[in-house]
């Protein structure tokens, strides 16, 4: 609720702001007009007048949406909380169920954000879901983005000077086509993040990103528009920014504007001697691989059966050739024979890596149809950035944009941006990590030279760019979502998108298979999950008044846990969290030092690690029995994010005797 009186504060600071503004540039622009008509003072009064009801009509109408947005958000909250936090089957219950003979009604083969985003979607319209991922949930892709759930400022840029470049005039039309389906775009992804933000407070959070300026012209011109060239000048990106806000009925924290020597206050790394001005905008972002898990488990709760390690090694098909079902195998359990899982419905959600599962059912010599697009992330050492603010250069040397954002306590950069072939387990190319070395200190004060050995950890995600196999006049891949129904094996596959728009992917899925089968669209019921928070939010015995943000400090004084432990504890497993430390063995807490709290045995004690990783031996524990971990490697990438974070830290965890 602070949070959103804070905001809804901001909003309307912005908005009294702009009406200044206004009113400023009105006295100026009026003083030639005032001149004209100097000689008629009843049309001055009445134009007088009528700018002035022009600008308090605006800032009225900013604030009336401001209000909305403020009053949509507490009453969000308020449903959240009255929700009660129900059991999730255990792992080898859902093995257990896969193996009974049971027949589901959709069975979706890949268990990243889309495909566990498939089982939601499709189990709260009351259908019956299996989901089963051949690794860990979100180790493919999910686990390996930039921790962003942004709105598409990037294409929407992209678009706006496309619409506006010269070439347009040769064909408008296409032009304006073009743009449109980039707009729709954007807005889908300005209602699932504020479906995340506001629907999830405990997994995501607003984080404030700064657009140096330190050029009053950029040449070359950013995007290859020449007239973007004079953006600083203009304050072109200033007002992009505020319509920026606008799309989203300001609901996000608005944008502003840094001079110099405030940037120097706020981001004392950045070099800002030689910066005119800095424009500061948000972004959702979010601990990734935990919100994949939150969705798999959320699935799961409301009647999914949901496991990871189980791979599917073949599709049973009936005498017309339609696939009704898959052979699966249980790999946490050595030499596991395969068992057959039958479903009215099969949907692959494999992200970049659909061709292979392609393969199954349409033979290894399918055509292949989802390229990738490999992007590589490294970690820094905290003092690189600080904790509060991030940086996005919209104009690499090579046109991209590389954010630098504060995650985890530490400093991600990323991402490129190369064609490859979509690997599961690709290494990253140490070029890549060199060119981001490189380019991240092209705003950092002088007096910080980045160095390669500074780099503490890093990774290599595959986007997925997709086409339609099975629809005629499709040329080009897509950074949009691709959903494909073969009618030879009735398979449907769903790839691309971005995570923002896990849900809306998973909508579109489920409503494409049920239009295609009369018994399904008779059982199947309206889409709920825009309106259904993930785990975590609900009531619990610890937390009877359900998501609040004091949990951290109830938590803190109840347990006598260290507050930042309980922080990452509350943004982890939110109203769960007191759960996960009734796991740490009463013999193992020991009193701090310090006589201020009792020292919880964290998973990594180096002496490097003692204030930086507050991930608990406990969370080990709770994670093997409640959110289906099998491997050290689901622990220490996914369940916690140490080996994202320090990659020699994880080397050396999980300490012996956890039966990991």
């Amino acid at each position: 609720m602070a949070r959103a009186l804070g905001a809804t504060s901001r909003q309307l600071a912005n908005a009294s702001l702009a009406s200044s503004c206004c009113s400023l540039v009105a006295r100026r622009s009026f003083a030639t007009a005032e001149q004209a008509v100097k000689s008629k003072p009843g049309k001055r009064r009445w134009l007088l007048w009528g700018s002035s009801v022009a600008v308090a009509g605006g800032a009225g109408f900013v604030s009336y949406v401001s209000y909305g947005s403020y009053k949509r958000k507490v009453a969000t909250h308020e449903k959240i909380r009255r929700i009660e936090e129900k059991p999730v089957p255990a792992r080898r219950e859902c093995i257990q169920r896969l193996q009974s003979g049971e027949e589901f009604d959709v069975l979706v083969v890949g268990g990243g954000a889309t495909g566990a985003g498939i089982a939601l979607e499709a189990q709260l319209r009351g259908l019956n879901v299996a989901c089963v991922e051949q690794e860990d949930f979100g180790s493919g892709t999910s686990s390996k983005s930039t921790k962003l759930l942004w709105a598409g400022s990037r294409y929407l840029v992209l678009a706006l000077t496309k619409l506006f470049h010269p070439a347009a005039l040769l064909n408008p039309l296409g032009a304006w086509e073009q743009f449109m389906g980039t707009w729709k775009m954007v807005m889908h992804c300005v209602e699932e993040r504020t479906y995340m933000l506001e629907t999830n407070p405990h997994l995501t959070n607003w984080v404030p990103v700064a657009v140096p300026m330190d050029k009053w012209v950029i040449w070359p011109p950013p995007f290859g528009y020449w007239p973007a060239a004079l953006g600083p000048m203009t304050g072109t990106f200033v007002i992009f920014f505020k319509f920026y806000d606008a799309l989203s009925n300001w609901s996000a924290p608005g944008s502003y504007v840094m001079s110099a020597r405030r940037a120097r206050e706020e981001f004392p790394q950045m070099d800002a001697d030689r910066m005119k001005y800095v424009v500061v905008f948000y972004e959702g972002a979010h601990n990734d691989a935990r919100t994949n898990l939150s969705i798999a488990m959320t699935a799961a709760q409301h009647g999914a059966c949901v496991s990871n390690y189980a791979q599917v090694e073949g599709i049973v098909f009936d005498d017309k050739g339609k696939a009704v079902g898959a052979k699966i195998r249980d790999r946490a359990v050595d030499k596991a024979e395969t068992f057959e899982v039958r479903a009215k419905k099969i949907i692959y959600a494999g992200g970049p890596f659909t061709d292979g599962l392609r393969q199954l059912s349409e033979g290894e010599t399918v055509k292949p149809v989802v390229n990738g697009s490999g992007g590589t992330h490294i970690v820094l050492p905290p003092y690189y950035c600080p904790r509060h603010l991030g940086m996005v250069d919209m104009s690499t040397s090579r046109g991209s944009f590389l954010f630098f954002l504060p995650w985890e306590g530490y400093t991600l950069v990323g991402t490129t941006d190369v064609k490859t072939k979509p690997d599961l387990h690709h290494e990253v190319p140490e070029d890549e990590i060199q060119y981001l070395v490189n380019e991240c200190e092209k705003y950092l004060s002088p007096s910080l030279r980045v160095r390669r050995r500074d780099v503490m950890s890093a990774w290599y995600g595959i986007r997925p760019l997709a086409a339609d196999p099975n629809a005629s006049g499709q040329s080009s891949l897509s950074r949009d979502h691709v959903i494909s129904y073969n009618k030879d094996n009735d398979i449907t596959f769903v790839s691309g998108g971005k995570w923002t728009t896990w849900r809306e992917m998973a909508e579109d899925a489920v409503d494409q298979v049920v239009r295609r089968d009369s018994v399904l669209k008779a059982k199947a019921g309206p889409s709920t999950s825009l309106q259904t928070p993930l785990v975590g939010t609900g009531k619990t015995n610890f937390y009877p008044e359900g998501w609040n943000e004091s949990l951290s400090i109830k938590l803190s004084q109840s347990y006598d846990v260290a507050y930042d432990i309980a922080q990452h504890l509350v943004r982890n497993y939110g109203t769960r969290a007191a759960e996960v430390l009734e796991y740490a063995p009463p013999e193992s807490v020991r009193g701090s030092r310090s006589g201020l709290y009792k020292h919880y045995p964290r998973l990594y004690e180096g002496a490097a690690a003692t204030t930086g990783y507050p991930y608990l031996e406990a969370e080990v524990l709770y994670a093997m029995d409640k959110e289906y971990a099998v491997s050290p490697v689901d622990i220490l990438a996914r369940r916690t994010r140490l080996a994202f974070l320090n990659s020699t830290a994880a080397r050396l965890a999980p300490p012996p005797g956890l039966g990991v």
